[in-house]
């Protein structure tokens, strides 16, 4: 450890494993290297404890995230990359996913199967949509290989940040603040919502309820999360508004927290998804004291129901506005 973090002969590795972080930051993945000899095997190889190390002493749930993807960015790119099947079975296996080759597509346990893809909801991915035998889901080259992505990155995600020593944290300080320095500019440059825009008296009764059900530590289900989650960010919060939502609740957890906003939102699974409408709240029991503008027969949606009320909030101040003028005048 003592050379790997201080000999100048290991200067390569170090470099590589901080590259490898600000590619995760600045691009969204780790740039596939081209390998000419066993030396620059040897140094990929070890720049990825180096980037671990550096990760977890900046110990940032954002850079976790991004650096977490950035990885399994890479391997999905050079899995795409390759031609022999067997070699994607004996990974999958590796990563602890139960599966096989049967004829042109892959068959995987379907409890593996449900357990890493939790947090893709669109229709597609939905086991009821999909070749299901014998206890296996069939999935096509593709899909199979988008499984293990979710699968590399909940490993790598859920094992950050690490304790780190202070051999870490000196050896590599340079390094470190050079991480932080562009950490922050990507922060500036996703900030891009104004959370004074968001009036949460205006929301709807349903979403009101979950809120105050989450604050007060209620245990939410799946359903609810995914409809509030979806909800506050098609309103405009961004994922630290969304997270300042959900840390006032006695077990918050801000990394699972993040974790499961981030497939929502669309940074990782690629998909911004749009809340559920009325019809599907009242059938996933999630419908909460209605109010006479719910009842209404063209009301269909949460959203329709917040963007109304701000519409007429906007058209009462514009109408207020103009009365005090005429005083004025």
């Amino acid at each position: 450890m003592d050379e790997l973090l201080r000999d100048n002969l290991w200067g390569p590795v170090r470099k590589r494993g901080k590259d490898r972080v600000m590619e995760s930051l600045e691009n969204g993945r780790v740039k596939i290297r081209r390998i000419e000899d066993e030396l620059e095997i040897e140094n990929e190889l070890f720049s990825y404890p180096i980037a671990r190390m550096l990760v977890s002493s900046i110990g940032d749930n954002f850079l976790v995230r991004r650096y977490s993807l950035g990885e399994a960015e890479r391997v999905v790119d050079e899995l795409s990359r390759e031609a022999d099947d067997e070699k994607l079975i004996d990974l999958a296996k590796e990563l602890g996913l139960r599966s096989e080759k049967d004829g042109e597509n892959f068959k995987v346990f379907f409890a593996h199967y449900l357990e890493n893809t939790e947090h893709l909801r669109s229709s597609e991915w939905k086991l009821t949509n999909l070749d299901l035998r014998k206890g296996n889901v069939y999935l096509e080259r593709d899909r199979f290989v988008r499984l293990l992505k979710e699968r590399i990155f909940s490993l790598i995600y859920l094992d950050l940040p690490a304790p780190v020593s202070d051999l870490i944290l000196e050896s590599l300080e340079k390094q470190i603040e050079d991480i932080k320095e562009v950490l922050e500019e990507k922060r500036k440059e996703i900030k891009d919502i104004d959370l004074g825009k968001v009036e949460d008296e205006l929301f709807p009764p349903c979403i009101k309820y979950l809120l105050v059900s989450q604050q007060e530590g209620q245990n939410l289900s799946h359903e609810s999360r995914f409809a509030l989650t979806a909800f506050l960010r098609k309103v405009g919060l961004s994922e630290d508004g969304i997270i300042s939502y959900f840390q006032e609740s006695p077990d918050f957890d801000e990394q699972l927290a993040s974790y499961q906003i981030e497939h929502i939102i669309g940074e990782i699974s690629g998909t911004e998804y749009t809340p559920p409408g009325c019809s599907l709240m009242r059938t996933n029991g999630i419908c909460f004291q209605p109010d006479s503008l719910c009842e209404q027969e063209w009301m269909s949606h949460p959203l329709t129901y917040y963007s109304f009320k701000k519409r007429k909030k906007a058209e009462s101040e514009a109408e207020e506005k103009e009365k005090e003028e005429k005083e004025e005048d």
